[in-house]
């Protein structure tokens, strides 16, 4: 029997890859409101979701605003407390201060349930938001469930959320074979670009300044919001050079339905692919709301 939900609440919503954790995680709900301002993020949740709920600004919400609230999600933006940023500025930075908000409506709105995803951080920071959230944080790898190493941090007061198992998953049963398709995400061979994918080698980089060959990786890098930068999810052989992952590669990585990004450009679904969340991920913890009694 499915779990039921009456209101949901998704702050910073992107895609709404929490609706399709839901589903994945067989939870119903009446409603689901959405706080997103990007409009190819909202335009994307509703080719997939019509009846979203969508309420703008988080920094503009109130708990008035709202029936009572089962559960709130969010990922809060992480630039300011990313490993990889030498200039991060934790809480105090512009972007990731939104946390604050996040943590506002918490406690204005005292729903059931939470889940709060963010990057790996310094664990100054970390023991922070343990200490604002009530509860530690649990470290997770996608992985566990995916082809692609994304190192996340959540929060949450569903009870007993443990990491998923193994699922041994690898790039190489997923990359796309078809080379017609796979010619049309070549790069132009440009000398900064050989030398930033492989330091000229063309075929291994180890370098975070590069962008590493997997063209034979049982895992991706971190799917990022562009792929032709560093860090990234990493670059594959193709012909004389390299390609970047097609749109079903990035989508596989994410673990969203092929074709959920298709009503916006590849270059935007980059972009929003890379912001969101692993969708087995985060279906697995909520499946741990179903067994609670």
């Amino acid at each position: 029997m499915n779990k039921k939900l009456n209101n949901v609440l998704s702050l910073f919503d992107g895609m709404s890859c929490g609706q399709l954790a839901l589903k994945r995680a067989n939870i119903d709900y009446e409603n689901y409101y959405a706080s997103e301002i990007k409009p190819i993020a909202i335009k994307v949740t509703k080719a997939n979701f019509p009846n979203t709920i969508h309420v703008g600004d988080v920094t503009k919400l109130n708990a008035s605003d709202f029936p009572k609230i089962d559960l709130l999600i969010g990922g809060s933006p992480c630039q300011d407390f990313s490993i990889l940023n030498k200039d991060r500025k934790g809480l105090e930075g512009s972007r990731s201060s939104l946390f604050y908000e996040y943590l506002r409506l918490l406690k204005e709105l005292k729903p059931k349930y939470f889940l709060l995803e963010n990057v790996r951080m310094k664990k100054s920071c970390e023991e922070e938001l343990n200490e604002y959230l009530g509860v530690k944080g649990i470290h997770i790898n996608s992985n566990l469930v995916s082809y692609q190493n994304r190192y996340r941090i959540y929060w949450t007061n569903i009870p007993n959320v443990a990491a998923p198992i193994d699922r041994n998953v690898n790039f190489q049963d997923f990359k796309e074979r078809n080379h017609e398709i796979a010619k049309t995400y070549k790069l132009n061979p440009t000398p900064s670009r050989i030398k930033m994918w492989s330091n000229g080698e063309g075929n291994k980089a180890n370098s975070i300044k590069a962008c590493n060959n997997i063209t034979n990786a049982a895992k991706i890098g971190c799917i990022t919001r562009k792929q032709d930068r560093s860090p990234n999810s990493g670059l594959i052989e193709c012909e004389d050079f390299c390609r970047y992952l097609t749109r079903e590669e990035l989508e596989k990585g994410q673990t969203v339905p092929i074709g959920y990004t298709s009503s916006v450009s590849y270059n935007q679904a980059q972009d929003l692919l890379g912001d969101g969340w692993t969708v087995e991920v985060i279906a697995h913890i909520f499946n741990y709301i179903n067994q609670d009694s």
